[in-house]
């Protein structure tokens, strides 16, 4: 069986780390609390516990060993420093360098390419501006120019049954109502990141979002009345319509878009 592991295997983590179970894949995740592990454990993936510091590298090195392809889902905290979060990406390209792991997926995010309005596809230039985005940006290339095999997957926001923005935005105005959504399903994530895996020639840069983009503010007034919350506020900000493509795993994999409505 090919050995795989989730560095950071949480929400998105366990339902792809289940998926990649089904077609035959030993899976290994990690998680930086005992109970995070013991609900690794629960869902039928093998836990660990590492945390990315430099005084870890042995529980980083167990977690490597054997691993073959090596899937990066720990997005920088917003509190943290840029350069911190990119040291400690560094730090694992360290180790993984005398491991033998083969390819690395890098979970990164479409905010790479900024927030001005037109169309963008994995062509396009990045204008990264907050520091998260500086900090994923930076560690792309770290990974893109090590010795490794490895395919970088921009996702859009992500959302699912449990997990939304519009939580998060009640009691504040929402911003660029005029402008388009891009998101992407946990569902659709999945399945994409699967599909990219199982295709061990490919390489380089997949952007997976949506081929849906409703107006934001149409959108969020539709999934504040679908959830019973409050009719959400709105900044009066001019549109900025921003749209991310994301054809291209569809023109190299076997891979569709299933959740293509986000109104749902």
């Amino acid at each position: 069986m090919h050995q795989l592991g989730i560095l950071g295997c949480g929400w998105l983590g366990v339902p792809l780390g289940n998926s990649l179970k089904k077609l035959n894949f030993n899976v290994k995740g990690t998680r930086r609390s005992e109970a995070g592990i013991s609900a690794l454990n629960k869902n039928g993936i093998e836990g660990y516990k590492v945390i990315l510091d430099e005084n870890e590298s042995k529980s980083i090195l167990f977690f490597l060993k054997k691993i073959e392809t090596l899937i990066i889902s720990i997005p920088p905290n917003k509190k943290s420093k840029e350069k911190e979060y990119v040291q400690r990406i560094s730090n694992l390209l360290n180790y993984i360098e005398s491991s033998n792991v083969e390819r690395i997926i890098f979970l990164s995010s479409t905010s790479v390419y900024g927030s001005k309005g037109g169309n963008y596809n994995e062509l396009s230039e990045v204008d990264p501006k907050n520091p998260v985005a500086k900090a994923l940006y930076s560690s792309e290339k770290l990974i893109i120019n090590s010795t490794k095999d490895s395919i970088i997957v921009r996702l859009g926001g992500l959302i699912g049954k449990d997990r939304h923005p519009i939580f998060k935005l009640q009691n504040r105005n929402i911003g660029n109502p005029g402008g388009r959504i891009n998101f992407i399903h946990q569902k659709d994530a999945v399945s994409g990141i699967c599909n990219l895996i199982v295709n061990p020639k490919l390489r380089g840069i997949y952007n997976l979002v949506s081929p849906h983009h409703p107006n934001r503010e149409k959108y969020y007034e539709f999934m504040a009345k679908k959830l019973g919350l409050p009719s959400p506020k709105f900044s009066s900000d001019p549109p900025i319509v921003r749209i991310i493509q994301a054809k291209k795993i569809e023109d190299d994999t076997t891979f569709k878009y299933t959740v293509n409505n986000l109104l749902i």
